[in-house]
């Protein structure tokens, strides 16, 4: 199991230095927001960053582009937009050697209509990308998102339905303990979906998702040792920096590891 962060730690840095400060801070690996590319001008660098990472010791994965983007949406330009935009994505992780790529699955177009009228879009657009995806040799974990207005794959049976609809052996779940509201256990979350490829890990409030581990309201002791021991799943941890600040990074490096130690006493 390693520990990555999410280049968005450090989101006002390139992405150069953010391989060079997470490796300095002791993470095993990076997750690298395609957006993070773009907002940077590194996107033409990927070789670049690749051999960088390779030097360095460091594991790659792959957000794919989320924002603006709805590969479920009632209109077909914007589905096939948002397709070919996460096409795009999978290409950038291929030339980073970045594995898996997480993907945000699309939403609710227009308000009041029911979950069921957009899986077909769903089925449609996850089979076409596990299809290219197996062509560059990558894997797609398809993230369980939060219990909020619009979202409609955000349970454990959804993610173990696009599995049974979707059987590519490239085609897992990226399981985000931030996306679990906190009325609900976060270990009988994990335990009820199938082939969870990655795990996306900050703490959360009830105002607030994807804080600093150990400032919010959960405990994840529980959840690093199932990880851990039955899993051995890599873990990114999540947040966002703003400014050019080591601080976010630092602290989740040093609570991540206050859970391990915690996981093993237990």
């Amino acid at each position: 199991m390693k520990i990555s962060a999410s280049s968005t730690l450090l989101f006002a840095y390139q992405l150069e230095e953010v391989l060079n400060i997470t490796k300095r801070l002791g993470y095993d690996g990076v997750e690298i927001w395609h957006f993070h590319l773009i907002k940077t001008g590194e996107v033409a660098k990927c070789a670049k960053l690749r051999e960088l990472a390779h030097q360095l010791g460091l594991s790659l994965s792959f957000h794919a582009l989320s924002w603006d983007l709805n590969f479920t949406s009632k209109l077909e330009e914007v589905r096939e937009t948002s397709l070919r935009m996460l096409e795009d994505s999978i290409d950038l992780a291929a030339e980073l050697n970045a594995n898996p790529v997480v993907i945000h699955p699309g939403r609710i177009t227009i308000p009041g209509d029911s979950a069921e009228e957009y899986w077909p879009f769903l089925i449609e657009g996850v089979k076409r990308l596990t299809s290219y995806a197996q062509s560059k040799n990558i894997n797609v974990a398809l993230e369980v998102m939060e219990h909020i207005k619009k979202e409609f794959y955000i349970k454990p049976e959804d993610a173990n339905r696009i599995l049974e609809e979707v059987p590519a052996e490239n085609l897992g779940i990226t399981f985000d303990a931030a996306h679990v509201p906190l009325d609900i256990d976060v270990l009988d979350y994990i335990t009820r979906m199938d082939k969870v490829m990655h795990v996306h890990l900050s703490d959360l409030t009830p105002e607030k998702r994807h804080i600093a581990l150990n400032t919010g309201d959960r405990d994840f002791t529980e959840l690093v040792k199932y990880i851990s021991n039955h899993l051995q799943t890599d873990i990114a941890i999540e947040g966002m920096e703003y400014q050019r600040s080591e601080g976010l990074a630092q602290h989740n490096i040093v609570e991540m590891g206050r859970y391990l130690q915690s996981a093993k006493k237990q």
